[in-house]
């Protein structure tokens, strides 16, 4: 992702558009300047365009610039991957985020961050997505006041890379902006984190001050954050109190779901931002009700501010400010979560505009540098050709680097190979589809139709063309195999194939592979005769392609052990077929035989097998994952 010097970051909020100018200071930063433009009471959509455009007739707004989405624009979603790498974990993250992303994949942009790793050694990815057509209007938006995003982050994110640059928390916190129209949950542990939005916002209590109080919205805005001051203090708080206990239900059903997520954490400090932090009382019945520290955000560690934007009020709103603050952070290459989605093509036109303005700035100073040398040296021109042949030495170190990363490629490659029994994690996660295509194109209409080849050359059925149907008929279904159902389910399998049912207690030093599946395919043969026959002809249309089809993805069996199972029944079943002998339901008996009996008996069939197979015993095909009970 591109880094920038010095950015420009907008948080447009419901109520109010939050902007200021950061930059690289050391190994921190600078806030340089800060604004913060109020929308008036009621206005819509169109007030944030019109806030950007205030903001562009303030400040020169050419730099790079950064916006940070609202959360509730998002689709966040936290799910755990097999600790593989590479393009393989990219293939992993694609096919998860198709399925928990609950929109045509075609219709967002999503984008990726890898947390940390669990406890059972998976990696937990968060997921991000929002709407094409909302980030489409944004950019057109901003596009009309002459501007052009370089990032496109989400508020929560931002908040989540201030708290890890600058609180640089040694143990777990949690952490909630509550802002006019959202509040946002954010627990940090270690190196994982996860969001959630809570429902109750800060015009929640706006909306409670107005109907008991019988005021404007402003009015009731306005009681929010000076009730402190007010002889009226203790009437407005009862009125909050209901929602206050109604966000603390909230925030211990949070804790308590992440906690059933990961196992027992021990959250014992919770910090305050957003603009609604300010409500008379929170901190204080927070504490008391969640039995843990609560702090405000009033002063920043690592993150200086300057007087200019201390003045404009940034040092006494930071609560307000930190989601933008920290989306800076990103855009600087100090945050931890690079998240950025614009789409493709507008990323790749930020990072060539970015090295196209590194190569004018290269180019600019090394004339200055020549014409520098000529006015200071005269003619002595062989200098000047000692600088420009310094540049040779550039692309010596430019080969010298790309060199080095053939090694690391090289090296990677030797890796791959010990990490075989990982990547077998990651087959179980598209085991499923797997079966259903080889199932498929076993059971295809091409292979199991089949051409009659024969006829009965003479007898008394060909003297009519019902006789010649129903000959033609007999032939075609005796080489018929009907397909009824399949059933796929994830079991544990002991390493002798037998499936461990769930709650089983495993005896110490049992072999059990946890990542396999138990396939069962369901069907009917037209009668051959016997259930001997049958058995026969079942093993030649379907076990033996789905075994062939079993050992050319991994490898050959065993003989004495076979993968997969059958049986045919013992009891047949008739189908029958309509005709005219049959009138209301009921069956007129007639004198023809051949009328009596138009059915046909059918002989039910099953098969079974573990997928993927068990590894031959005395090989290691990495096939598996087994795990000591």
């Amino acid at each position: 992702m591109t880094e920038f010097v010095e950015v420009w970051c907008i948080d447009s909020g419901r109520t109010s558009l939050k902007a200021l100018k950061i930059q690289r200071s050391g190994s921190g930063a600078e806030v340089l300047l800060a604004e913060k433009i109020d929308y008036p009471a009621g206005s819509d959509a169109d007030a944030i365009t019109a806030g950007v455009s205030e903001l562009a007739s303030r400040h020169d707004l050419s730099d790079a610039l950064v916006v940070a989405l609202p959360s509730r624009s998002a689709l966040t979603s936290f799910i755990p991957i097999p600790p593989v790498d590479g393009k393989k974990l990219e293939e992993l993250i694609g096919y998860e985020a198709q399925q928990n992303i609950p929109l045509p994949i075609d219709e967002v942009i999503w984008g990726s961050h890898i947390s940390g790793d669990t406890d059972e050694g998976e990696k937990e990815v968060g997921i991000f997505a929002v709407r094409s057509e909302e980030v489409s209007d944004l950019l057109v938006d901003y596009s009309q006041v002459g501007l052009e995003i370089d990032v496109l982050t989400l508020s929560n994110v931002g908040l989540l890379n201030l708290i890890r640059f600058d609180l640089r928390p040694t143990r777990p916190i949690v952490a909630i902006e509550i802002g006019s129209d959202h509040t946002d949950l954010i627990i940090v542990n270690g190196p994982r984190f996860w969001f959630r939005s809570l429902p109750i916002a800060g015009k929640d209590f706006t909306s409670a001050l107005e109907e008991r109080f019988g005021c404007t919205a402003e009015e009731a805005e306005n009681l929010k954050v000076t009730a402190a001051r007010s002889e009226h203090a203790a009437k407005i708080f009862q009125v909050l109190q209901p929602l206050l206990r109604d966000l603390v239900s909230e925030i211990n059903r949070s804790i308590g779901y992440y906690k059933s997520r990961v196992g027992e954490v021990k959250i014992e400090d919770l910090f305050l931002y957003g603009g609604s932090s300010k409500l008379v009382g929170l901190r204080k019945f927070l504490e008391e009700n969640l039995r843990i520290r609560v702090q405000m955000a009033k002063n920043l560690n690592r993150v200086r501010i300057s007087a200019e934007a201390s003045a404009a009020g940034l040092q006494q709103d930071l609560a307000t400010f930190s989601p933008v603050i920290g989306a800076g952070l990103q855009a600087l290459g100090l945050g931890e979560v690079n998240l950025n989605l614009l789409p493709q093509e507008k990323q790749e036109a930020v990072e060539f505009r970015k090295k196209q303005k590194t190569v004018l700035f290269a180019a600019a100073s090394l004339y200055l540098l020549i014409a520098f040398l000529i006015f200071n040296f005269g003619g002595k021109i062989d200098r000047a050709t000692e600088v420009l042949a310094s540049t040779n030495k550039v692309k010596e170190l430019d080969k010298n680097q790309d060199r080095l990363g053939q090694l690391a490629e090289q090296e990677t490659v030797a890796l791959q190979t010990r990490q075989e029994e990982l990547v077998a994690r990651g087959h179980g996660r598209l085991a499923p589809r797997e079966i259903l295509e080889m199932i498929g194109s076993i059971l295809s209409a091409d292979q199991q139709g089949q051409v009659i080849t024969g006829r009965t050359e003479d007898g008394p059925e060909l003297e009519s063309t019902l006789g010649q149907i129903e000959a033609d008929q007999e032939l075609f279904n005796r080489q018929k195999t009907w397909f009824s159902g399949v059933d796929v389910k994830r079991v544990r399998v002991g390493e002798f194939g037998t499936v461990i049912e769930d709650g089983r207690k495993i005896d110490s030093g049992m072999k059990v592979f946890d990542d396999r599946f138990l396939v069962v395919v369901q069907g009917f043969r037209y009668d051959q005769g016997d259930a001997q026959t049958n058995d026969q002809k079942l093993k030649e249309l379907i076990v033996v392609p789905v075994e062939n089809a079993l050992a050319e993805i991994y490898g050959p069996s065993d003989e004495s052990l076979p993968r997969i199972s059958r049986e045919v029944g013992q009891e047949t079943l008739l189908l029958w077929s309509s005709h005219e002998s049959f009138k209301g339901g009921g069956r007129r008996r007639t004198q023809d035989p051949q009328e009596e009996d138009h059915g046909a008996t059918l002989y039910p069939w099953t098969i079974r097998w573990i997928h993927p197979p068990l590894p031959v015993p005395g090989t290691d095909d990495g096939s598996g994952d087994g795990d000591e009970g």
